[in-house]
């Protein structure tokens, strides 16, 4: 690995990018948000591939993987050495429990909620499967609604009145078709008795994460990891979400808090710009010898990963021409059958005495709005993956159009954010009408460019209050 010279952070188109984004979202880590809610980009985005057969074993494990990452807090993605389910099987088997139960009333009041929520088999309920569905159609006109009232906000049009109508529609259809209301109080109901039930709790969660544990012919086991949409319905072409950023949005977009979560490798590459090898390059790529790293755009960026993962990003005088980004967005749900979130919240465990968990951290807790980094081997959990497509860039600067080409040609992945580019095309006569424009795109497969995850509070965080065993 590289030693880190410069932070994205320190790229101020990046960061505005990031914020824009993260408006979009709702969650930008202000006040009136959640302070748990965390948006990473991954740099560069990870192609998804379409077409692949969702009942094959082999694709199962592909997307479980694709999803299952566990990451640090961190505005930038970056992976943690184990999986999501790792760290919570080391739960499973390490745990130790309070001497409590529930009193009859309490386990009715929790059976009942349970059976409202989901089938004798473990699914999810008719109810509570409508719920989700309403819940990706709201998501989905809320993201629509605030990427136009972000973009009014930074100089653009008005937000068209179809947009508000939308989201007010998918706002009342969840309350009266997604059982919204009823759901929530099942859902807390469940949050709130469930643990105070040790021995049937974890043993019902033992027999989950074993029912979800599933083993390819060549040996490898892995945990099925699912979403909402499914991954066969990733790629059409309901409920993508038009993206922007341009010039106003650059010069306007109010910075988002989620930028001062940089709780990362320090070697990592994907944190900033990683410096050339000695012998490597030309001198019109080598930032040293042309003014120096911080002379340099990160937004955009190559891939130099010949003898390590090293990028580079043009000049910032050859990136100074207006550059627009156009693409389209969709929020995939992440579901983990075997997994109670509620586990990383609760106080009703510690670690027992003879566990190969004692001591561990999982979380030490924190919050975007107050700028506070958890650390731990799980710190936040990714519940939403982000696709883009129909990706291109429009820049009216012959010196980045060349300087793109050029890297092309030579093999390389560009990236514009997190958004990775991998051809050239002739702009339309629109374009050419408007401005000398040239466009850099991302064709075929959308790209997997960010999740939005839940910081966790302090874990373990037990209540020693209660009666314990030891």
């Amino acid at each position: 690995m590289f030693e880190s010279h410069q932070s994205l952070e320190d790229d101020a188109e990046l960061v505005q990018l990031y914020s824009k984004m993260a408006q979009t979202l709702a969650v930008s880590g202000v006040v009136g948000q959640n302070p748990s809610a965390l948006l990473s980009i991954q740099i560069p985005g990870v192609i998804v591939p379409p077409g692949l057969d969702p009942k094959d074993p082999e694709t199962e494990y592909y997307v479980s993987n694709l999803l299952n990452a566990a990451v640090e807090c961190n505005y930038v993605v970056t992976p943690k050495a184990g999986l999501t389910s790792d760290v919570y099987k080391l739960i499973l088997d390490g745990k130790e429990t309070p001497l409590i139960e529930l009193s009859p009333h309490e386990k009715e009041k929790l059976r009942e909620a349970e059976n409202y929520l989901f089938e004798p088999g473990g699914g999810f309920s008719p109810a509570f499967q409508a719920y989700l569905d309403c819940a990706e159609i709201f998501y989905a006109a809320q993201d629509e609604l605030f990427t136009a009232e972000t973009t009014h906000e930074n100089g653009g049009p008005d937000v068209p009145p179809a947009i508000r109508k939308r989201y007010d529609e998918a706002k009342a259809l969840w309350l009266q078709r997604g059982n919204k209301e009823k759901v929530d109080e099942a859902l807390a109901t469940v949050r709130q008795l469930q643990g105070r039930d040790p021995y049937v709790y974890w043993q019902g969660l033992a027999d989950r994460f074993a029912r979800s544990t599933l083993r390819l012919k060549n040996g490898s086991e892995f945990q099925r990891v699912d979403s909402l949409p499914r991954y066969q319905e990733w790629f059409k072409d309901e409920l993508w979400t038009p993206f922007s950023f341009d010039e106003n949005d650059y010069n306007r977009q109010r910075r988002s808090g989620g930028t001062g979560m940089t709780g990362r490798c320090a070697c990592c590459h994907c944190c900033g710009p990683a410096p050339l090898l000695e012998g490597t390059g030309t001198a019109d790529d080598d930032p040293v010898s042309s003014g120096g790293w911080r002379d340099q755009s990160w937004i955009l960026a190559a891939n130099h990963g010949a003898r390590g993962p090293a990028e580079r990003g043009p000049r910032r005088s050859v990136a100074t021409g207006h550059m627009t980004l156009t693409c389209s967005i969709k929020r995939v749900t992440i579901l983990r059958p075997w997994m109670d979130v509620s586990v990383f919240h609760s106080r009703l465990w510690k670690w027992s005495p003879h566990s190969i968990g004692r001591g561990i951290v999982i979380s030490t807790g924190g919050s975007v709005a107050g700028n506070q980094i958890a650390t731990g081997v799980l710190p936040v959990l990714p519940t939403t993956a982000l696709l883009a497509k129909d990706i291109e860039l429009t820049t009216t600067s012959q010196e980045t159009l060349d300087w793109i080409r050029t890297h092309l040609e030579a093999g390389r992945k560009v990236r514009y954010g997190p958004f990775l580019l991998d051809k050239i095309r002739s702009p339309h006569a629109r374009e050419r009408t408007d401005s000398p424009a040239i466009v850099g795109a991302a064709s075929g497969a959308p790209e997997l460019f960010g999740f939005i995850s839940t910081i966790f509070g302090k874990c373990p965080n037990p209540d020693m209050s209660l009666p314990w065993p030891s």
